[in-house]
């Protein structure tokens, strides 16, 4: 081991504050690795592929059934938004 730092008999000077953030970094790696072992799959366990999710589909009653909801929203809405006023469709000459 000696051989691949370099030598033994080298000095190495850090601050207390750079020893913490270099402990730091080090457990953090080491947290993270253990939770990608904790969900990783066990060997010789094949993952099969999801299937495909077929297209949804509307039938024509769903439609109509989709288009009565959404007029009662509208309904509800606007009897629910106090600055709503209703106006009727003829053209004031007073404008």
């Amino acid at each position: 081991m000696e051989d691949a730092i370099g030598g033994g008999d080298r000095e190495i000077l850090l601050s207390t504050q750079q020893l913490c953030q270099y402990l730091a970094a080090a457990e953090d790696k080491i947290r993270g690795q253990r939770a990608l072992v904790k969900h990783s799959i066990l060997r010789g366990v094949k993952k099969r592929k999801r299937s495909e999710t077929p297209p949804e589909r509307l039938a024509s009653d769903d439609e109509a059934k989709y288009a009565e909801q959404e007029l009662r929203a509208a309904k509800r809405m606007e009897k629910d938004d106090q600055d709503y006023e209703h106006t009727s469709m003829r053209s004031s000459s007073s404008d």
